[in-house]
């Protein structure tokens, strides 16, 4: 007959495993649903893709002439690629935004939102902040957030290029489509 002492044990040893199941199973989902898994475990295999991989799942609003248009996006060879965080409803900082426009005086521009967790995003949060009379076009890339896997293997690929992005604002140059440079915010 199992005494007093024994049963707590058992039970002890139950809610130990339980309680470590449940952290695993939380730790999991959080870096599953805010994409911050395959940042971390980059290392471990993770798919790479090329920034064409990244325009053939997006649509482009093109902020040019005054206007914005929804189109297929433009490949441009030597352009300015602003990874920014995106969530809904708030705003680009001040710095950001005044960069942007700087730089699309010099060439295009294309700004990569990436949710804070898994959300569409809403072109509309953009229309107030991106210049329309740039000299060369601004682009923004809006994809599902189902495709994040694809934006992913290309900023671990940027990033064992150039080194971890060290902001949450970080703007790519491109040369000959790709990546040579970066700069925080």
């Amino acid at each position: 007959m199992p005494t007093a002492t024994s049963k707590r044990r058992k039970r002890g040893k139950i809610f130990i495993i339980a309680l470590m199941a449940l952290i695993f199973a939380e730790t999991g989902y959080i870096l599953g649903t805010t994409g911050l898994g395959p940042l971390i475990f980059s290392g471990m295999g993770g798919a790479t893709a090329t920034f064409k991989d990244v325009l053939a799942i997006s649509t482009a609003y093109v902020f040019f002439n005054g206007t914005v248009s929804q189109a297929a996006p433009p490949l441009y060879q030597d352009a300015y690629v602003y990874v920014v965080l995106y969530q809904p409803g708030v705003a680009l900082p001040d710095a950001v935004t005044r960069q942007i426009a700087l730089d699309a005086s010099e060439k295009p521009v294309y700004v990569l939102p990436i949710p804070s967790y898994n959300t569409p995003i809403d072109p509309h949060d953009f229309l107030d902040v991106l210049p329309q009379n740039a000299k060369n076009p601004v682009v923004l890339l809006a994809y599902q957030p189902t495709m994040i896997t694809t934006v992913d293997g290309w900023l671990m690929q940027v990033q064992s290029q150039l080194g971890q992005f060290q902001s949450n604002y970080v703007r790519v140059e491109l040369k000959g489509g790709q990546p040579t440079g970066v700069r925080y915010f």
